[in-house]
């Protein structure tokens, strides 16, 4: 099909693409960009992830820092996500304060850290109502071509893998604080959260709406709506769908379905 037909009429383009079962870049409904992950690469964060989801890039630093801990919850450290969409990582973002889609996505990774129990907080404690950990996870989007979510998942689980993290001693009674810092240990991962984010465009026909797994840029822009399924260990931990038009109980049942398959099917190659 013609580029001029792609530029004035994208929504007809993509829709006679996927009624015939092939998306424009080659891809079928179903299928996923390639995913390259390289975890430890940044030596001056105490973990560090890379991932690659086609060309949407995600770079995540975890830095682990001691803190007392919050009164309410004495033998508990914490995790502080945040996610950079800078300029340079998409047009659709200005210089200037955290954007609306900046901060969405950095409640969704707190929820997907929260709901997942990936890490149990009572594991960052050292000494209760004194010392624990807090783990600042940062992630910076270098492109931004579609699918932050999964991308940005991958890349935060693929980090807190790499994590380790000095041995501390504390003197109870001086409150003197000793940071050993080249023996280090692993935090234990109690689960591996996976995203699975589908795109749903609207038939023109009597027939039911199409999903387009890992979706593109230009695909989240036409798409009707957006959901996410955040997965664990074979069962459902967190659902997000960031507006767009109401999905039926059949198609999110339909997409439960899909992401319980992928999830089961990576956790089977780990």
């Amino acid at each position: 099909m013609s580029l001029e037909f792609r530029t004035l009429q994208p929504a007809e383009f993509y829709r006679q693409h996927i009624a015939s079962g092939v998306r424009p870049d080659g891809r079928a409904l179903a299928e996923r960009r390639p995913l390259s992950v390289s975890a430890g690469s940044i030596t001056t964060a105490d973990g560090s992830a890379v991932v690659r989801l086609g060309a949407t890039t995600v770079v995540c630093g975890v830095k682990a820092e001691l803190a007392p801990p919050r009164p309410e919850e004495p033998q508990l450290g914490y995790l502080v996500p945040n996610i950079s969409l800078p300029p340079m990582c998409s047009t659709m973002y200005k210089p200037g304060p955290p954007s609306m889609a900046a901060q969405s996505t950095s409640q969704f990774l707190a929820t997907v850290l929260a709901t997942s129990h990936c890490v149990r907080p009572e594991d960052l404690c050292i000494s209760p109502g004194r010392l624990v950990w807090v783990l600042y996870i940062d992630l910076v989007c270098l492109d931004h071509s579609g699918n932050i979510w999964d991308a940005s998942v991958s890349a935060l689980t693929a980090a807190l893998e790499s994590l380790t993290l000095p041995t501390v001693t504390l003197d109870t009674d001086s409150g003197e604080v000793v940071v050993t810092s080249k023996d280090r240990s692993k935090l234990k991962l109690h689960s591996s959260p996976v995203s699975t984010t589908l795109a749903v465009f609207n038939s023109t026909t009597n027939s039911s709406p199409y999903l387009l797994s890992d979706p593109t840029c230009e695909e989240e822009q036409l798409a009707s709506s957006l959901v996410t399924v955040v997965t664990t260990g074979g069962g459902v931990c967190h659902l997000h769908q960031p507006g767009g038009d109401q999905i039926s109980h059949q198609l999110l049942q339909q997409a439960v379905q899909l992401a319980t398959e992928r999830g089961k099917l990576l956790s089977a190659r780990i």
